[in-house]
């Protein structure tokens, strides 16, 4: 993956985003010192992404029900920030371990 400094970023990005339009849908990192920080991806991919987190939770959800369980209010809140993008995986699980007491 193409890593650009921040002021890299700041001068092509009128250039990123017509190279998105155009269809390019390979993601650009930012950061300091070439060290990504965070990563540009057009935003059918992102939707992409966030979308495919909202089945695996839904199928999650599935399973839990199917053994007579559900989620609590508290963990379900969790979990959508995480389908959402808002959160990562890690900070998901340490979340919901963390509401449940577990290590």
């Amino acid at each position: 993956m193409e890593t650009l400094s921040v002021r890299e970023a700041r001068e092509q990005l009128s250039g990123l985003l017509a190279r998105f339009r155009k269809g390019d849908s390979r993601p650009v990192g930012v950061g300091s010192h070439r060290k990504t920080e965070a990563v540009m991806v057009p935003v059918e991919v992102f939707e992409e992404l966030t979308a495919e987190r909202s089945r695996s939770l839904a199928q999650a959800a599935a399973s839990v029900r199917a053994e007579g369980e559900s989620a609590s209010p508290a963990a379900e809140v969790i979990m959508a920030q995480w389908a959402r993008g808002e959160i990562s995986t890690s900070r998901m699980r340490e979340l919901v371990r963390s509401l449940h007491g577990a290590a």
